[in-house]
């Protein structure tokens, strides 16, 4: 048994590169570690290849910085894959990657302790203990102090932890008008786990996806409505895995067929959408416009991550704004960003405090409902979260 526990997927990635080198120019970490997706693997056999211990690996992939550049720099945008005649997968590639690198130690505490999405307290959770945002009274499925546990729900709303933890106004405010259109909506009210799959927690975020499902099926819903394009990719992949027939519809897909308008006009200006990474065919842009009426032709369309994904931050700070940046650089003066993931719409208000512009920050369904996202106070409160009371017990929970 060797020391590297995805070594089959290197060794079968590697067969499948051709080693056209087109990778490497379509990605900025790619080419700042001057290396190509097949090199990836390569290299990673060949850490393992003699190594006497799981220590020598170890050491072995710390002093290559290339491949630490090539594994942690990435966004998990498939802007390679794009570029990749063959097609490889390198998701599924870099999140491997990230597995062994977890095992190995090479990702550091503080880049996931505050993310662990699937134990009771992570940032999310937190901010929500705090501000006193909750939903017991949404997630029917579930027995509280509100009601019963019911398994009759017809329709499960999957907000996702951004939205919830931060809009929880939107959020109610979509339930009620999704209370309107079905008999009776539960709430799934959890994370995805993209983030443990970030941090090299792959079968924990698969878990999670498939407990998520455990409370579908226990729910009794035939249709799951995902805000975001990553929940409904994940929570696809997990009811397949179980074998559960239920259908995952977007929200905006969902509203257009129950023949939802939007409660109020569209911003002035030039609309400039922002495709999120995790949208691969487009499907939720498509629906989006469609819903906002909006012509594809006739608005500009950002590809590419805006900086959040593969929790790059945690490893380079300044790229994740290097890319907030460059997306936002094709939004005209007066231009409103409007981005398919909250993370996104988060990850371009953060970058907006700190390099203000003549840009305006929406998700989408702020486009779509009254209620309205406040990142000043959003940011100001997680700030004050590590002040006064509860400052000391955080920085023991994410120690």
């Amino acid at each position: 048994m060797g020391y590297l526990e995805c070594t089959e997927t290197y060794r079968k990635f590697l067969g499948q590169c051709t080693q056209c080198g087109h990778c490497t120019p379509a990605c900025p970490s790619l080419e700042a570690a001057g290396m190509t997706l097949g090199e990836i693997a390569r290299a990673l056999l060949a850490a393992e290849r003699g190594a006497q211990s799981r220590d020598e690996v170890r050491q072995r992939i710390a002093e290559n910085p290339q491949l630490i550049q090539a594994v942690r720099g990435c966004f998990f945008c498939t802007s390679c894959k794009n570029t990749c005649f063959a097609h490889n997968d390198v998701c599924d590639l870099v999140y491997h990657a990230r597995i062994d690198f977890q095992n190995l130690g090479l990702i550091e505490r503080e880049a996931w302790s505050s993310v662990l999405v699937d134990q009771e307290w992570d940032i999310f959770t937190a901010y929500r203990a705090i501000h006193g945002i909750g939903y017991p009274d949404l997630t029917l499925h579930v027995e509280n102090e509100y009601h019963q546990a019911e398994g009759d729900c017809d329709v499960a709303f999957f907000p996702g932890c951004s939205l919830a933890a931060y809009a929880p106004e939107l959020t109610r405010e979509i339930f009620a008008e999704l209370a309107t259109m079905c008999e009776k909506p539960t709430m799934i009210d959890r994370c995805c786990g993209s983030s443990l799959k970030s941090a090299g927690f792959f079968e924990r975020a698969e878990k999670l996806c498939e407990k998520n499902v455990d409370e579908i099926e226990a729910s009794g819903a035939k249709t799951l409505v995902c805000v975001c394009p990553g929940c409904a990719n994940d929570m696809s992949a997990a009811l397949k895995r179980k074998g559960v027939e239920v259908r995952v519809a977007s929200l905006a897909s969902f509203l257009s067929e129950h023949g939802f308008k939007p409660k109020h006009p569209l911003p002035e200006g030039e609309l400039c959408m922002s495709k999120s990474c995790q949208d691969r065919d487009g499907t939720y842009l498509e629906e989006t416009c469609s819903l906002l009426g909006l012509d594809e032709d006739a608005v500009k369309i950002f590809h590419g991550c805006c900086g959040a994904g593969g929790a790059v931050s945690a490893f380079s700070p300044e790229r994740q704004a290097q890319q907030a940046d460059s997306k936002m650089s094709f939004a005209a003066p007066g231009s409103t960003v409007v981005s398919m993931c909250p993370t996104c719409a988060y990850t371009y208000a953060f970058r907006l405090m700190s390099a203000p512009r003549d840009v305006s920050n929406k998700h989408y369904t702020e486009l779509l409902f009254d209620s309205q996202i406040d990142w000043d106070v959003t940011f100001a409160q997680l700030s004050s979260m590590w002040y006064g009371e509860y400052g000391g017990w955080l920085a023991e929970v994410f120690a």
